[in-house]
């Protein structure tokens, strides 16, 4: 069924957005295929209309047309919505994992995931020490090359992030550093190599972190578990505690993601 009209104030509207969504929720799960007229008659709008708004979406890969001529969503539809459903699910899987890192080390534990260039802070539980560190919150974001999470993620999606991290400009970090692209793939090849990412003082000052991928059923890094806390607590032989854990913790989340080692 479609939805009601938005009540939010029209002058914002980009009527042809509005014609497009409209169309796609044409389709449903008991006429999955829709020919041309059918698709006039759920919508309202004249067939040329409907027709050109196919016809765009089609173009840009959200409609096909099928070998008797009717029109019906493609694949990328249910890519997107998988997207929002893997978010959910993600956040649910890992709580149980972050309540137990957090009980069990009394450190800010992070679950964060990529976007674009930059890695976003999905949820956070917080220390209960008297003096609060806190680099990150719920909803905010660090560049993918500082912070334990972050830096976790672009090591393993360097191939497909990286170029875009370059292009976005120079590599600094929040205290100004500056790295040049040979240093920062030399950082992310020993991220690889050790397991877990560490970012000491790459955001705040004192502060450090440690980060660690949670993969999907695929394989692919969909989110980074991070430790963030003063830098006196992140010193060895407490580190590797803290990093054995959390790539653990990872492992854990992965494996209920569906994830398999080979």
């Amino acid at each position: 069924m479609l939805r009601p009209e938005p009540t939010i104030d029209p002058k914002n509207h980009i009527a042809s957005v509005v014609k497009a969504t409209r169309v796609l929720e044409a389709f449903d799960r008991e006429q999955p295929q829709l020919t041309l007229q059918e698709v006039v008659e759920r919508c309202g709008y004249t067939r040329t209309t409907t027709f050109r708004i196919l016809d765009t979406l089609e173009l840009t890969g959200w409609i096909e047309r099928t070998s008797s001529g009717s029109y019906r969503m493609t694949l990328r539809v249910f890519e997107l919505a998988s997207v929002v459903l893997g978010s959910y699910d993600l956040r649910t899987e890992a709580s149980h994992v972050m309540s137990d890192l957090a009980a069990r080390f009394d450190e800010n534990v992070y679950l964060v995931v990529p976007d674009g260039t930059r890695g976003v802070c999905l949820d956070l539980i917080e220390s209960s020490r008297p003096v609060r560190v806190m680099t990150l919150s719920v909803g905010r974001s660090l560049p993918l090359h500082v912070g334990g999470a972050p830096l976790a993620l672009l090591a393993e999606l360097e191939d497909t992030l990286l170029p875009r991290v370059l292009e976005a400009g120079p590599i600094t970090t929040s205290l100004g550093h500056t790295m040049d692209p040979a240093e920062l793939r030399e950082l992310l090849a020993r991220t690889r190599e050790r397991g877990y990412a560490l970012s000491l003082e790459d955001v705040t000052p004192g502060v450090a972190a440690l980060g660690a991928c949670i993969h999907d059923r695929s394989g692919r890094a969909v989110a980074a578990l991070s430790f963030g806390g003063f830098l006196s607590a992140f010193q060895p032989p407490r580190r590797d505690e803290l990093a054995a854990a959390l790539i653990e913790g990872a492992a854990v989340v992965s494996r209920r993601l569906g994830h398999r080692n080979t």
